[in-house]
C-alpha cells in the first residue's frame, strides 16, 4: 500500500507481520510496487537510496520472499501516501531512480510488470521502451 489511511502493508514491518501470520507460508510471496513504496516513504530516486531501501526490505521481509516487481513512477512525492501511478521517468522517482532500480541485482532477477497509465503522453509500448533503455 502507498500509506493511505485505514490500510495495512505500506511499511515493511507490516508486510512482515502479515507473512508471519500466514499458516501456509509456501503459498504466499511479496510484490514490491515502486510507486507504493515511494509514496509510503521508501526512497527510490537515486542509486544510494535504492540500495538502502532494498537493504531495509531484505532485513525486514527478506529478498527471498520478493517474487515480482510492479514498475511505475509516482505522481506523489516521497511519503505522500498518494497511490497515483505515473509513466516511467515522468514522476518523482524519475529516470535516475529507475536506472538504479533496473540495475539492482535483486530487482533484475525478478519478473517486472509495468503498471503504468495509458494516455496521450505515452502508452505501454513507450513505457516498455523507456524501461529497456534505462536497463541497458
Amino acid at each position: 500500500m502507498a500509506g493511505q489511511k485505514n490500510s495495512m502493508g505500506s511499511k515493511f514491518e507490516e508486510v512482515r507481520e502479515i507473512l508471519d501470520s500466514v499458516k501456509q507460508k509456501d503459498r504466499v510471496a511479496v510484490c514490491l510496487d515502486t510507486c507504493h513504496a515511494y509514496a509510503a516513504g521508501y526512497d527510490l530516486h537515486v542509486e544510494k537510496a535504492v540500495e538502502k531501501t532494498l537493504a531495509k526490505f531484505d532485513e525486514t521481509i527478506g529478498l527471498e520472499d520478493l517474487r515480482v516487481v510492479h514498475l511505475n513512477d509516482s505522481e506523489g512525492g516521497l511519503g505522500s501516501g498518494l497511490d497515483r501511478h505515473e509513466h516511467i521517468g515522468m514522476g518523482y522517482i524519475g529516470t535516475s531512480g529507475f536506472k538504479a532500480i533496473l540495475h539492482n541485482k535483486a530487482i533484475r532477477e525478478r519478473p517486472l510488470i509495468l503498471e503504468t497509465p495509458i494516455d496521450e503522453r505515452r502508452g505501454n509500448a513507450g513505457n516498455l521502451e523507456t524501461v529497456r533503455r534505462l536497463a541497458k
